[in-house]
């Protein structure tokens, strides 16, 4: 495309430029409206117990101690204690979740205490990053690529991206994970076209900050390291001596991670299971995840990889988009611009599906994995989309793509849960408790507890029974008795002494039941209102 097709294009963007706002608005209110709406579930719970000061150790050693509580003193587990600080953040992460980098958290506790306690407020800060991210990528897409209407599909795509939108609602570290992302890469392709040492000082800063925000950032880095020795070898001191700087840096939580390792890889371990059947499940996995960067009915109409329609369509649609995109973008582009994104498209992918295809595992399977790949399809995307801008169809494509992905997030916007998530029964469940004159919650010692606690009474009582101790006489006088997340050992001592567990009715696979006292007679689950 020559200088006049260039700035002619550019003179045609005044009218398209409002759907675009408009767009991103959509995006920013997407992001922002209805925080508190979707179930709070056990890795929010995590995120929440983390920023409290509080340790599960903590947890577990007062629940021995005091097993008999209160849903509502379960919550100062779950938002900053007093007493507490930004180390006891630091240091029960390094305790017990070493594999969790701690700035997210440090970041979301002083959120919170200058905010309020609300799991709204925790999650805004999420939302904040993904909006704080959309700029940046419009900066990162001027530095690859010379055409103004490539940087406002980027940020149009990603204001409406399923996957972005998800988590961008998640109390958790990958929105601010692929903030980092893309401000990292924008600092990097800077530094390389200012040469200035502020500029390579920038990027070694925002570096380090993407490593303790996931230590997934190594693969960018690594990305970024060939594409340097690729393209631009005149620049590897400056970037050795940034990327050294940055490693160097993030050696501490390196060293936190290697001596609590054990710990780690007990929070990891669903990651080195092997799946039977991998080489079916596994593809068929990552061929969803790629779909939802544009499209996601999943949870509001079952779509995925059980329907092979419209599953297999979609994916294959959507797989031809990415390959076609791909192929245009080596074709049309410079070389040095080709070169970043497929290399931050494929080292990070490569980095998270090789253990599993080599050594076994599943960790391929979350979506969230995959951040870095996101960002560099959507860009591609982009690219390719800008080629046929002046085209008929290439406005329809673009208008089809962005109406697509407005309406997943809209259904998703909807919905109380989604596939990124479980627990979506805890408002049900824990309604039918609070509608109860006097219920009484019996729980094994699972963090589940927690969740379930931010949807009942404050004063609803709660028994801990841990390993630490042993189920003592039951209190009486209640009037519903319920038990939620109980092992099995502690369903069978309750059986042996004359209690009868009943499934809420339609709930077979929710961990929790109706339990009726020895005597009483077994009635509906739910009890009726």
């Amino acid at each position: 495309m020559d200088q006049g097709d260039r700035s002619a294009m550019n003179q045609q963007l005044s009218a398209p430029q409002a759907a675009f706002v408009i767009v991103v608005g959509l995006g920013v209110l997407l992001r922002l409206l209805n925080l508190a709406g979707k179930v709070f579930w056990i890795d929010e719970t995590f995120t929440a117990l983390n920023i409290s000061g509080y340790s599960e150790i903590d947890l577990l050693q007062s629940w021995r101690q005091t097993p008999l509580t209160t849903a509502g003193d379960l919550l100062q587990y779950q938002f900053p204690a007093a007493g507490t600080s930004f180390i006891d953040v630091i240091r029960g992460l390094a305790a017990t979740k070493p594999q969790h980098t701690p700035l997210y958290f440090v970041l979301a506790r002083g959120w919170v205490q200058m905010f309020g306690d609300a799991i709204a407020v925790l999650r805004s800060f999420s939302a904040i990053a993904s909006i704080a991210t959309l700029p940046l990528m419009a900066l990162l897409s001027r530095e690859l690529f010379s055409h103004q209407v490539t940087a406002y599909l980027a940020v149009a795509l990603m204001a409406v991206s399923p996957f972005q939108v998800l988590y961008a609602q998640e109390a958790r570290h990958y929105s601010l994970w692929t903030l980092g992302i893309v401000a990292m890469s924008w600092a990097l392709l800077r530094a390389l076209r200012s040469r200035t040492w502020q500029a390579w000082l920038l990027y070694g800063t925002l570096t380090t900050l993407t490593l303790y925000t996931f230590i997934y950032t190594v693969f960018v880095l690594l990305a970024h390291g060939l594409y340097v020795l690729w393209q631009r070898r005149s620049a590897l001191r400056p970037f050795g001596l940034s990327a050294g700087l940055s490693v160097g840096l993030f050696l501490p939580w390196v060293w936190a991670i290697v001596l609590n390792r054990q710990a780690g890889l007990e929070n990891a371990i669903w990651q080195l299971q092997r799946l039977e059947r991998w080489y079916v499940v596994l593809p068929l996995q990552w061929l969803l995840n790629l779909t939802r960067n544009f499209v996601d009915f999943e949870q509001t109409y079952s779509f995925g990889p059980s329907q092979l329609l419209p599953y297999g369509l979609v994916g294959l649609i959507v797989v031809a988009g990415v390959g076609y995109s791909v192929l245009q973008l080596v074709k049309t582009a410079p070389s040095a611009s080709w070169s970043f994104l497929v290399l931050l498209l494929g080292v990070p992918a490569l980095g998270v599906i090789l253990p599993d295809v080599l050594l076994g595992g599943q960790q391929s399977l979350a979506t969230r994995y995959f951040a870095p790949c996101w960002v560099a399809l959507l860009l591609i995307v982009a690219h390719t989309l800008t080629l046929s801008w002046g085209q008929k169809l290439g406005k329809w494509a673009i208008a089809g793509i962005l109406t697509i992905g407005f309406l997943s997030c809209l259904t998703n916007f909807l919905s109380v849960t989604g596939w990124h998530k479980t627990g979506a029964y805890l408002p049900f469940t824990s309604t039918a408790i609070n509608a109860t004159s006097a219920p009484f919650v019996i729980s094994g010692g699972d963090v589940w507890i927690l969740s379930m606690a931010h949807y009942l009474n404050p004063d609803t009582p709660v028994l801990m029974v841990t390993q630490g101790n042993e189920l003592a006489g039951i209190p009486q006088g209640y009037s519903h008795y319920f038990l939620y997340s109980a092992p099995e050992p502690l369903q069978a001592v309750l059986t042996q002494s004359g209690f009868q567990l009943v499934t809420f009715e339609q709930l077979d696979q929710v961990p929790l039941w109706c339990l009726f006292p020895p005597g009483q007679p077994v009635q509906s689950c739910p009890p009726p209102r």
